[in-house]
């Protein structure tokens, strides 16, 4: 069972990584980053027009810009909704009628192809931007490595693959992390993993005093409250569907999200709460684009359109930002209302190749690995 709600929140979510991208290299220098409410006044005295209406738009360019900018926080949605996706589907259809050889064979044949053809498209396309020399490090890459060493491996190529090691991390020890959901309950076992995290990211931090990547998603005790977070809820989605779902989609849960959002920005500070900032703001986010999604889903045209884009949003991630970054580099000399429309373009040309793409490898391993599996 698909709910486009939810593909729709991961077309939203990946739609702000690739302009955030996109705004990354365009206003690298040239624009406050981040616009805060100090910096935004600075913003827009440097664009200062004679009329209301060009400092209305000013403001509102500001406003766009200060929002892309927080695109980063999209990708603590997917590793939310990951956990979701993949608790939901195994609850619903029972554990012990999915066998975990089969499970892996799913879960593999659908995120590597993609990936092995991305690194094929870049290393033989122009117009990108990538980061470091082909080398050693590609056929590492290749073969699914983007934590060891982690120094070299994690940003290497294109940076936003870091996500890949996590998945891959998270989806070996996912067998593991289910049995626990199911012995524990979903109460303790989301505060069980919200301690690890805490835990894991204090000793790496302020103990070992560890490269920062570790803590980005190398290691992924760190980032495993977020993913816990989608278990549980894709446990309670499978169990009591219309309890759980009313409740995300109430006027109350949208306040919750809200104020938990809030409360992960405010532990943004170079203090012990900022190990709660990730795990807070996505949450809090993700309820919110809930909201977001379930209400453009009232809209049939944008509805489809955003739920198209989510369940393709994984080869998205993987194609965009060599692209983007590029057209943002070129851009440079735009005005800011200029970027924000040609990004908007450039990034649904991105968005319609990687879908292609993405339905073509899949078709492909499809009859190579399940066609057979199918006629028996």
């Amino acid at each position: 069972m698909r709910f486009q709600w939810l593909d729709g929140v991961k077309g939203i979510a990946v739609l702000w990584i690739a302009l955030y991208h996109c705004l990354l290299a365009y206003g690298s220098g040239t624009i406050p980053w981040p616009i805060t409410y100090a910096s935004f006044h600075d913003f827009l005295r440097a664009g200062a027009h004679n009329s209301f209406l060009g400092n209305a738009a000013r403001g509102a360019e500001g406003i766009l810009a200060a929002i892309i900018q927080r695109g980063p926080q999209a990708v603590g949605v997917f590793i939310l909704f990951s956990g979701f996706g993949l608790t939901y589907s195994l609850v619903r259809r029972g554990a012990a009628k999915d066998p975990w050889a089969a499970w892996y064979k799913r879960r593999f044949t659908r995120l590597f192809p993609v990936y092995w053809v991305a690194h094929i498209i870049f290393l033989l396309s122009p117009f990108t931007v990538l980061h470091g020399h082909f080398d050693y490090r590609f056929l590492l890459s290749f073969l699914g490595d983007r934590v060891y060493p982690v120094e070299k491996m994690f940003f290497y190529f294109v940076p936003a693959w870091w996500f890949m090691g996590l998945l891959i991390e998270l989806y070996l020890v996912y067998p593991l992390l289910f049995t626990l959901l199911e012995k524990m309950g979903w109460v303790q076992y989301l505060g069980l993993c919200i301690v690890l995290s805490l835990a894991s990211r204090y000793l790496l931090m302020d103990v070992l005093r560890a490269n920062g990547y570790y803590e980005m998603g190398a290691f992924f005790v760190c980032r495993l409250w977020e993913f816990a977070a989608g278990m549980a809820l894709g446990n309670l989605m499978a169990q009591r569907p219309e309890w759980t779902l009313k409740g995300l989609l109430s006027w109350r849960g949208l306040f919750a999200g809200t104020v938990v959002y809030a409360l992960g920005l405010l532990c943004y500070r170079p203090d012990f709460l900022y190990f709660l900032s990730d795990g807070l703001t996505t949450m809090g986010l993700s309820v919110i684009l809930v909201h977001l999604a379930y209400r453009a889903d009232r809209l049939r045209g944008l509805g489809k359109a955003l739920a198209k884009t989510g369940v393709y949003s994984y080869s998205i991630y993987l194609l965009h930002q060599p692209y983007v970054m590029y057209a943002g580099k070129v851009m440079r000399p735009q005005s800011m209302g200029a970027f924000l429309g040609i990004a908007c373009v450039v990034t649904l040309l991105v968005v319609s190749g990687s879908i292609l793409i993405e339905s073509s490898v899949n078709r492909a391993v499809d009859h190579m690995f399940f066609a057979a599996a199918d006629k028996t």
